[in-house]
């Protein structure tokens, strides 16, 4: 425990020392650490003017200035983790022992994947490894924005996903300061592809920018002044519900009627499953009835009862069942289930949790010219924007 807490406290010293190192095209922001992938045992690198750097050792180059090729390999020996690194497949190998590696570089890529010109390699648990960015805050902000949603939707409504984002970001990175990363890159937390490297030129990507930049230090703050935890999904099927009923937990800033939002095509869906591939997702051998529990005044179930028998029965908690039946496939928790011969037959409409910001709704909301802070008060009415 005391080598993890040396480890950590290591980690944080770098990342602010680092921080200064490099000229970004969105000026200002705390550095944010964002899990970009994992790998196995090895990893391959691309950039121009490569230079590592572990605990013991200040920055070291380690490629000449033109495009190298680097391969780090992490080995596991007495209980400490080694990295491996060749340059262009044939120079030296040099050997650095620790559970975390810098490494930055211009124009840095992990196969043909863009990243930002730093990175923290960090040895998991098990054989493999985390790859790392660590970026400014409003940087990553820009990132997100173009991975989030169209950059061809109106301007207010990418301002208000960004102070959305934003408050997000700030508040996870507060819970995980202790871990090696504070956010996933995926949709666990925001998805996230770094932009910024090639894309600056593209008019969306100046727009992601503008937005960003006319909302920047904007965050969202409960009753009690803390930077809310701002959830945001994709589309809330016509009415938003609160953290508590999704997750039993978190701050109540209020629900949202949006009515244009059944009117989105891709609003109301169907799945189909057989029992026997219900039965795989849900791991069990066998079950007697599905039952769906939800509260009164909500469109969303709660949770699945699913009995066993006379006397046996589990309940899911519906973002769970989701979680098992896939996300992607049951796209939220307001659906209905009925059975055509062996078949499950889910039917339901909107994508996502359904908690905050509702991004089709949003966009509805910039068409109609709303401002961005008047899109935020409409999904947080009980949270300022400061």
């Amino acid at each position: 425990m005391k080598l993890i807490l040396a480890a950590l406290s290591f980690i944080f010293v770098w990342i602010s020392f680092i921080a200064d190192a490099q000229a970004s095209l969105i000026d200002g922001g705390e550095p944010v650490r964002v899990r970009l992938s994992s790998f196995k045992e090895k990893i391959k690198l691309t950039g121009t003017g490569l230079r590592i750097q572990n605990k013991e050792e200040p920055f070291q180059i380690v490629a000449i200035p033109q495009k190298s090729e680097a391969e780090v390999r992490l080995v596991h020996k007495n209980g400490k983790s080694h990295w491996v690194v060749r340059l262009n497949n044939k120079d030296p190998e040099r050997i650095f022992v620790d559970p975390f590696l810098l490494i930055e570089g211009q124009g840095l890529r992990a196969e043909a994947k863009a990243l930002p010109n730093k990175i923290i390699l960090h040895a998991s648990s098990g054989s493999g490894g985390d790859l790392i960015g660590v970026l400014p805050l409003e940087e990553y902000l820009v990132g997100v924005l173009a991975s989030e949603v169209p950059l061809s939707w109106p301007l207010e409504t990418l301002k208000a996903q960004a102070v959305a984002a934003r408050s997000y970001a700030l508040a996870v990175m507060k819970e995980r300061k202790n871990r090696a990363f504070h956010v996933e890159s995926s949709i666990l937390d925001q998805v996230f592809r770094h932009v910024l490297s090639e894309d600056d030129k593209s008019p969306l990507i100046d727009k992601a920018l503008q937005a960003v930049r006319e909302t920047k230090g904007l965050r969202l703050l409960t009753a009690k002044n803390q930077v809310l935890k701002a959830f945001y999904h994709s589309d809330c099927g016509g009415q938003t519900t609160t953290a508590k009923n999704v997750w039993n937990h978190g701050v109540n800033t209020g629900t949202a009627v949006d009515s244009s939002c059944p009117s989105h095509p891709g609003s109301r869906w169907k799945f189909q499953l057989s029992r026997a591939e219900l039965l795989e997702r849900l791991k069990v051998a066998e079950f007697k009835a599905l039952e769906l529990i939800k509260p009164l005044h909500e469109k969303r179930i709660s949770a699945v009862r699913v009995a066993f028998n006379d006397m046996e029965q589990k309940v899911i908690p519906a973002n769970e069942f989701r979680k098992l039946l896939g996300f992607q496939e049951l796209k939220s928790a307001a659906f209905t289930v009925v059975m055509s011969g062996d078949d499950y037959i889910f039917q339901g409409e909107g994508f996502g949790h359904g908690v905050g910001l509702c991004q089709w709704g949003s966009r509805a909301l910039g068409l109609q010219g709303r401002n961005y802070k008047q899109i935020l008060s409409h999904y947080y009415p009980l949270a300022a924007v400061k």
